[in-house]
């Protein structure tokens, strides 16, 4: 019995811990593949391509939480993107367009959660039907071409400061402010409320349709503010922006110990989930592998964490 014990306490600690777990493991099989991962210019290289999925990822988590999901961010990206682009181009200014672009963000995660509420339909279908309509509205935004024209005017997020670059910066202290956000206030407990059993928590007095808007609202303003470092990083706006970017931050939360089914996680665990997808990439590219396998690696990674995640609740 001691043995069964220690091994389900084992499984339970591999699954709560399972992002660290997973980028200890690659780190060790990095030291043996590729000499040129551990150097500092790749390191800077591996902190930009993190601050825009885990961004997202960090949003994700939210939903995630409260078992529900969001396959509209990828599309949101690219709308808020469109909407920062030819702002810029036609002359706006960098704190209006940024401010404007995260309060539209926000405000239609907001929608998204109202309509979740109002309907009674699965977040699935909802945010199904959301990618698709954001999608086409941003292609019609654009009408559909590539927007260009505004280099000079994101500039200071290319800029790094003590070696990390201010992407970096930013996805570090958005990382910090949710894990505060979750662990210590109201809103935090319902969130955890919601997901571990919606109907308790609505029988307890805990707002669920609010918070379910609310935590909607938060992953629209994550997006905002990964599409503006989007922006910033390709110095375009383009419709097309963001596809598959939905699957990097479920598999980002998912690495990280998150729990499908709600009540289980933390945005510090899908810090390190969404460190763990772009470090496998690099690594997989440093070695030579065609990124197209790469790619492949995302679907069997999520298959592998959730298997383990019901491990540990068996």
């Amino acid at each position: 019995m001691s043995r069964l014990l220690n091994r389900m306490n084992t499984l339970q600690t591999v699954q709560r811990y399972q992002g660290l777990v997973g980028l200890l493991l690659l780190f060790i099989a990095a030291f043996f593949l590729s000499k040129d991962f551990f150097t500092s210019d790749n390191w800077v290289n591996v902190l930009k391509q993190v601050a825009i999925p885990g961004t997202l990822a960090i949003g994700m988590t939210f939903v995630i939480l409260t078992g529900g999901i969001d396959l509209s961010v990828g599309s949101h990206l690219a709308l808020i993107n469109v909407i920062v682009a030819a702002w810029l181009k036609h002359g706006t200014g960098l704190g209006e367009t940024i401010a404007y672009s995260l309060f539209i963000a926000t405000t239609i995660g907001a929608f998204i959660g109202w309509i979740i509420g109002a309907t009674k339909l699965q977040p699935f279908i909802v945010t199904l039907a959301a990618m698709v309509t954001l999608r086409g509205i941003a292609y019609v935004y654009s009408n559909r071409t590539m927007i260009s024209g505004f280099e000079d005017k994101l500039g200071g997020f290319q800029q790094s400061y003590f070696q990390l670059p201010v992407s970096g910066w930013i996805l570090i202290f958005t990382t910090i402010l949710s894990g505060v956000l979750l662990a210590r206030s109201i809103f935090g407990r319902h969130v955890y409320a919601i997901g571990g059993n919606q109907e308790a928590s609505r029988l307890s007095g805990v707002p669920v349709n609010k918070t379910r808007i609310a935590v909607y609202a938060l992953n629209g303003l994550c997006v905002g503010l990964a599409a503006v470092l989007f922006t910033a990083r390709t110095n375009n706006g383009a419709p097309s922006a963001g596809l598959g970017y939905e699957l990097d931050a479920i598999a980002a939360v998912v690495v990280g110990g998150s729990s499908l089914v709600g009540g289980i996680g933390n945005v510090f665990g899908t810090f390190l989930g969404a460190l763990f997808i772009v470090c496998i990439n690099n690594v997989l590219q440093l070695g030579g592998v065609d990124t197209n396998i790469a790619q492949g690696w995302k679907g069997l990674i999520i298959l592998l964490a959730v298997y383990m995640q019901n491990l540990g609740r068996q």
